[in-house]
């Protein structure tokens, strides 16, 4: 099928996945949120030319969308073998890297809603939907040949990831044109700072989950932390300067209203 042509509407498939765990509306349902109140935003400023303000709005809810993400699936990640192992008892040969993956997935994907709701704001979309949805068609084609050559089932999600990257060059290039976006400047303060935020964060959790049993305690220990380097990596890291000052003013100002 070819990409969803409405705002906030690109269909991540991890229901399956995440109801398993549990976490299907707090995952996929924040970020919706986050975005259906984004993309007005995005349209508007298109639409009155100011064309500053619409990048720094895909910028940033490029960004966040991913952190967000990050946040709630970060622990799931590092810690699937023991989740599952909670619900399932006996976890199947292939499920905790279908898990992974596919919140790898989602993830991945989430760096793009912004992109979609700049391209549907110019009204411009047949050359667009062409491209893009003419690369997320071969995924079946090209998942299928590496199942025919005896490929391990989780290709099918390699096969996806690596799509989903495809589609973000193109979604880049023609945008270029569209609205002038900035393919290098994009990179650079959006894709590099969530892979140095991803990277960063993961470090000390995959460390303690090698050296420590899997037990209740070491999986409530390892969410704890992968929630705090994760934090801190966004914060320090994945934020410019006068972002950081605006998310200091916020948890400033929500300190003091639950300490009144």
């Amino acid at each position: 099928n070819s990409e969803n042509v409405y705002p906030g509407g690109k269909g991540i498939n991890v229901s399956r996945i995440l109801k398993t765990l549990g976490n299907d509306n707090v995952a996929t349902g924040f970020v919706s949120n986050f975005m259906t109140a984004l993309n007005p935003q995005i349209t508007k400023s298109y639409a009155s030319g100011n064309q500053d303000y619409m990048m720094a709005l895909i910028f940033q809810g490029a960004k966040f969308s991913f952190y967000m993400l990050l946040l709630l699936s970060l622990p799931v990640i590092i810690n699937t073998h023991y989740i599952l192992g909670l619900w399932l008892k006996l976890v199947p040969e292939h499920a905790v890297l279908f898990v992974r993956l596919t919140l790898l997935f989602a993830m991945s994907e989430s760096i793009s809603n912004p992109l979609i709701t700049a391209m549907l704001a110019t009204g411009r979309i047949r050359n667009y939907q062409i491209m893009v949805g003419g690369l997320q068609m071969l995924n079946l084609p090209i998942s299928y040949i590496f199942l025919r050559l005896g490929c391990v089932p989780e290709s099918v999600l390699f096969v996806a990831i690596f799509i989903s990257q495809c589609c973000l060059v193109a979604r880049l290039y023609m945008l270029r044109g569209m609205i002038g976006l900035s393919s290098v400047k994009y990179l650079k303060h959006v894709y590099l700072k969530v892979l140095m935020v991803m990277s960063t964060s993961a470090i000390l959790p995959i460390l303690l989950l090698k050296n420590i049993n899997e037990t209740f305690l070491s999986f409530l220990v390892i969410s704890v932390v992968s929630i705090l380097t994760t934090s801190i990596s966004i914060f320090y890291i994945g934020c410019s300067k006068e972002e950081r000052v605006f998310v200091w003013a916020k948890v400033s100002a929500l300190c003091e209203k639950i300490r009144r």
